[in-house]
């Protein structure tokens, strides 16, 4: 049971470094097409 539980839990905080790796890139796409848009209107 405790080795089961563990189980879940690395596999959880697996799950949630990779999401927020994949948000933090998201974040800086989303920002570098807002400048560069930014910078075709001016």
């Amino acid at each position: 049971m405790d080795y089961n539980k563990d189980n879940i839990v690395r596999d959880k905080a697996k799950t949630w470094k990779s999401f927020n790796k994949l948000t933090i890139y998201t974040i800086i796409f989303i920002a570098i097409i807002l400048i560069f848009i930014f910078y075709l209107l001016n």
